[in-house]
């Protein structure tokens, strides 16, 4: 498995798209990671941005903040994910 994985980065590098395919994987694992109302909005520079649909979703997002970025960067394999920032929505 780790073979063909190695084969997808360097096919997706050579074509541009990794870091396009990784912003991706890493707001799918958002989505996962919580039962909030909080969406992905991008992930560039090793910045997360993220939106929440109240201040306390926002509040209680921020107090999980290094677990977020930590579990991120446990699915991704390597410390990627360096900040996470919140907007509020509302």
């Amino acid at each position: 498995m780790e073979k063909l994985d190695k084969i997808l980065r360097a096919s997706l590098a050579k074509k541009g798209l990794a870091k396009t395919t990784e912003s991706a994987q890493i707001c799918f694992y958002v989505e996962k990671w919580t039962q909030m109302s909080v969406a992905p909005i991008s992930f560039s520079g090793g910045v997360l941005k993220v939106s929440a649909m109240s201040s306390s979703e926002a509040s209680e997002l921020q107090m999980l903040s290094e677990d977020l970025v930590e579990y991120l960067n446990k699915k991704i394999g390597r410390k990627i994910v360096r900040s996470l920032r919140i907007v509020n929505t509302n």
